[in-house]
C-alpha cells in the first residue's frame, strides 16, 4: 500500500506538469520536467529523508537489541547446559561414592553377623558342654546314690573293697 501510494506521489507532478502544447508544436518540454522532477525530489528529501533515516536507525536498533537478546539468551543457555552438565558428574560422582559406601557397610554389616554367628555358637557350645557336665555329674551322684541303696539294702555290708568298686564301676559304665 504505502509502495503504491509512493509511487503515485512520484509520477502526480509529471502528470500535472506534462503538456503536450509544445510537443505537436515540435518542441520538448524535458528540461521543464526536468526542472520539475529535482524540485519534486528535493521537497520530498526534505519531507521524507528524516522519517526515513530515523526508522531505518530504529529498526536496526531493534534488531541490534533482539540481536543481543538472543546472544544473550544463547549464553545463559549454554551456562546452564554447563552448570547440568557439572551437576550431572557431581551426581555421578556422588552416586559412585554412594555404592562404595553401601558395599563397605554391607561388608561390615556381613563381617559383624558372622563374627556375632560364631560368638553365638561358641556360647551354645560351652552351654551344651556345661549341660552335659551337670547331667554327668547327677549321673554320677544317681548311680552312687542307687548303688548306695542297694549295699545298704543287700547282703553286700559285708562287701570287701575290691567288689565294692566293681560294683560301682559296672553301674557308672
Amino acid at each position: 500500500m504505502r509502495k503504491s501510494l509512493f509511487a503515485a506521489a512520484l509520477l502526480l507532478p509529471v502528470v500535472l506538469f506534462a503538456s503536450e502544447a509544445e510537443v505537436s508544436s515540435g518542441g520538448t518540454d524535458f528540461v521543464p520536467r526536468l526542472v520539475n522532477f529535482i524540485i519534486f525530489v528535493a521537497i520530498l528529501y526534505y519531507f521524507v529523508a528524516e522519517p526515513i533515516k530515523n526508522f531505518f536507525k530504529g529498526r536496526t536498533a531493534e534488531i541490534a537489541t533482539r540481536l543481543e537478546e538472543v546472544q544473550n539468551r544463547l549464553k545463559a543457555t549454554k551456562k546452564a547446559k554447563e552448570e547440568a552438565l557439572a551437576e550431572y558428574e557431581a551426581a555421578q560422582v556422588t552416586a559412585e561414592e554412594i555404592i562404595e559406601a553401601a558395599k563397605k557397610e554391607s561388608q561390615l554389616l556381613a563381617k559383624k553377623l558372622d563374627e556375632q554367628l560364631r560368638v553365638e555358637l561358641e556360647n551354645m557350645e560351652k552351654l551344651q558342654i556345661e549341660k552335659m557336665e551337670v547331667e554327668k555329674r547327677q549321673l554320677v551322684r544317681r548311680t552312687v546314690s542307687e548303688v548306695l541303696t542297694e549295699l545298704f539294702k543287700g547282703d553286700a555290708v559285708g562287701m570287701d573293697e575290691k567288689k565294692f568298686v566293681n560294683l560301682i564301676m559296672k553301674k557308672v559304665a
